[in-house]
Order: structure tokens, then sequence, then C-alpha cells
């Protein structure tokens, strides 16, 4: 089973007793966070930010059939989602709850972030599946293109090589 950022965010909940009641007067104002959370949940908000404007900029680049940056879009997706790791990983061993007003941002965002992971994984299976009929399509023409006219006892055309995708040189 995998778990997604939404449930990270909602492990960081803070925890509740049951005589825990809402905070009155000015113990309300205070917000719950200190600094040091402050800054790591803007780290981690940033990451999401800066990878979903990835992913979306991956898409349209995708869209538009400009595919000769896919391998610099796929190093930076690596690069910010180590990043958010580190984020996720800090929080939890830090001890940080997040209060309900940042976990709802917080949730805004992963959200945003989810759309585009999946506007993104479209667009990049259509490109897959795309390459791989071109692919078969490569395949089908030198078969017959080198086959010699002859058929073997089974009744399968004999070629004097063996053709595969392996050997098939297929770059974009």
């Amino acid at each position: 089973m995998s778990v997604t950022l939404k449930d990270l965010i909602h492990e960081f909940a803070p925890e509740r007793s049951a005589e825990q009641a809402p905070a009155e007067g000015p113990a309300a104002a205070d917000a719950g966070y200190d600094g040091a959370t402050a800054l790591l949940v803007r780290e981690f908000l940033d990451a999401v930010e800066a990878l979903s404007a990835v992913l979306e900029e991956e898409s349209a680049c995708i869209a538009a059939g400009m595919l000769d940056r896919l391998e610099a879009f796929a190093h930076r997706k690596a690069a910010m989602a180590e990043q958010l790791e580190g984020a996720v990983l800090r929080a939890r061993d830090e001890g940080i709850r997040l209060p309900d007003d940042l976990r709802a941002m917080t949730l805004e965002r992963i959200d945003r972030l989810e759309r585009a992971v999946s506007t993104n994984a479209s667009g990049l299976v259509a490109l897959r599946k795309a390459v791989l009929t071109i692919n078969r399509n490569l395949l089908v023409a030198l078969e017959k293109a080198s086959s010699d006219g002859t058929y073997a006892r089974d009744g399968q055309a004999r070629r004097p090589v063996e053709l595969s995708a392996s050997g098939l040189n297929a770059t974009l």
C-alpha cells in the first residue's frame, strides 16, 4: 500500500486529547507554531509549488511536441522529490505538528500537485505509447524489407537476420 502526500500531512496533525477544549480568549490567537515550524512548512510548500510548476511546464512541452527537454525535466523532478522527502523526514524527526490552518493550506497545494501529476502522467503515457507504436511499425517494415521471400516448413517467413526492438535506434 502506497502512502500519499495527503496521508503524510494528516500524520502531522496535532494530537488532541479528550479533555482538551477549544481555546478561548488570548490563547486562541496563538497560531500554534514557532519560527522553525513555519520555516520548514514554507520550504515544503515552496517545493510543492515548484514541482507543480515543473510538471505543468513539462506537460505543456509534451503537448506542443517539444521533446528535447524531457531529460532535463526528469532531473529537475528527481531533485524536487528529494527536497520534498527531506522536508517531510525533518518534520517527522522534529515532531512537528501542523495546526489546522497550515494543514488546510498544505492540502490545497497538494491537490494542485496531484492534478499536475495526473496531467503529466497522461502526457508521458501517451508519448510512450506513440514511441512504442512507431517502434512496432519500424520493426514490421524492417521485417518485410529483410525477408528473402522464402518460407520455412512451418509456414513462417524466413529472413537472413533476426530483428528485435533492442537493435532498433529509436531515440527522440
